[in-house]
């Protein structure tokens, strides 16, 4: 029998138990990076969802569709 050829295969085994367990880190991380941005929330997010009511402008009565101050006459949404 030829002892060269069982050190071989002991290397190749080793490499492909080597391969499965990078990839399985890999797939891992790749999994908690996405879990972690899903449940994540940034409080600007909150801040930023009154710029998108829409209300009309006690000054001119323009409807303004977007934002906290009127386009035409520059007059800043009334707090409610």
């Amino acid at each position: 029998m030829r002892r060269g050829n069982s050190n071989h295969l002991e290397l190749r085994e080793s490499m492909v138990y080597f391969l499965w367990v990078i990839s399985f880190v890999f797939f891992l991380g790749i999994g908690l990076v996405f879990l972690v941005a899903l449940k994540t929330s940034s409080p600007e997010d909150n801040e930023n969802s009154k710029d998108l009511e829409e209300w009309d402008c006690p000054s001119c009565g323009f409807h303004v569709q977007l934002g906290v101050e009127c386009i035409y006459c520059g007059e800043k949404k009334p707090a409610k």
